[in-house]
């Protein structure tokens, strides 16, 4: 879980202690990671004890936090292909996206809204992701 902070920029938020601890429960085998240059992500990797390369590429899709409607509702619009005003294009995280991780055989430790997208998820799958979430490609 994340300290979600609204006046923050969502880049700078930290795991909570439910969430750090959650990360160092993570039980998977040897591979090669790479996760966000975002401090979560690093400390998530860092607590699960991998030694992982971070790569900007995998942050999280930039947007606003505050914006019309709720969060929920403009993750929904942007999963199902809707550009919104102050979010990354959807185009520009695929490409970069794509870039880190097709032909990566190993674990990328990214974000939830970035993962749904690379992976095609629709939102109600992005609402059921649990944290830490583990999918596999």
């Amino acid at each position: 879980m994340t300290v979600i902070d609204p006046s923050t920029p969502s880049d700078e938020w930290v795991l909570s202690e439910e969430g750090r601890r959650a990360a160092a429960a993570l039980d998977l085998p040897p591979r090669p990671v790479r996760t966000s240059s975002e401090r979560k992500a690093i400390d998530t990797a860092a607590l699960a004890g991998w030694d992982a390369e971070p790569d900007d590429r995998l942050r999280e899709v930039t947007r606003p936090f505050h914006g019309g409607g709720t969060y929920e509702e403009r993750v929904q619009r942007y999963l199902a292909g809707e550009e919104l005003d102050g979010w990354e294009p959807r185009a520009h995280a695929l490409e970069r996206l794509h870039a880190a991780l097709d032909g990566f055989d190993g674990i990328a430790v990214t974000h939830g809204l970035a993962i749904a997208l690379y992976a095609g998820l629709d939102f109600d799958a992005w609402q059921a992701l649990p944290f830490p979430a583990v999918v596999q490609l």
